[in-house]
């Protein structure tokens, strides 16, 4: 598959990817409207620390790297009925913060917790993030041979750095290699 190609097929990927900015946007404002109406009251500054979607990725990485599969999928499964549960309706969990390991044992489900719809969104979601890095590093840089070379070298380091799931569901599924 050529890179023009591939930045031209998935467009799920891109439809879900406005919504999520529109959300965390929405998420942004609504906390600050909270920090504001907290100063308001108390007449003292309050914290305005407001954590980003990287900034909580990177968290769930940490936090998810020294888990059994086992006990991730439970995390992930007994979160994904919390989220449901809060919104009244079925398949509604937030995949944006999760890590890729979460997300791939959600695509991968070999605990058989996970519904196939949920599997579909966590490929999803990792095909929105690959295509996310991709389309970031096209715009950083002039398309030469040295920013592919670069590109490259990057997604092979990146590659070492997955876990295990990950590395088996990219290996199984060519859409998200």
């Amino acid at each position: 598959m050529s890179l023009i190609s591939y930045l031209n097929t998935d467009s799920s990927a891109s439809s879900t990817a406005s919504p999520l900015v529109s959300q965390a946007l929405r998420t942004i404002a609504d906390k600050q409207a909270e920090i504001a109406a907290q100063e308001a009251s108390s007449g003292k500054p309050a914290s305005s620390v407001i954590i980003t979607l990287a900034g909580r990725r990177i968290a769930a990485e940490e936090a998810d790297r020294s888990k059994l599969p086992a006990t991730l999928a439970s995390e992930t499964r007994t979160a994904f009925d919390a989220d449901d549960q809060a919104a009244g309706k079925a398949n509604s969990a937030d995949l944006t913060a999760l890590s890729g390991r979460a997300l791939a044992l959600v695509a991968l489900d070999e605990s058989g917790q996970f519904t196939k719809s949920e599997m579909a969104a966590a490929k999803t979601e990792l095909r929105a993030r690959d295509r996310q890095a991709l389309i970031a590093q096209m715009s950083s840089t002039p398309l030469t041979a040295a920013s592919l070379r670069d590109y490259s070298r990057q997604l092979l380091t990146t590659r070492d750095a997955m876990s295990a799931e990950e590395r088996q569901l990219r290996d199984s599924n060519p859409a998200l290699r």
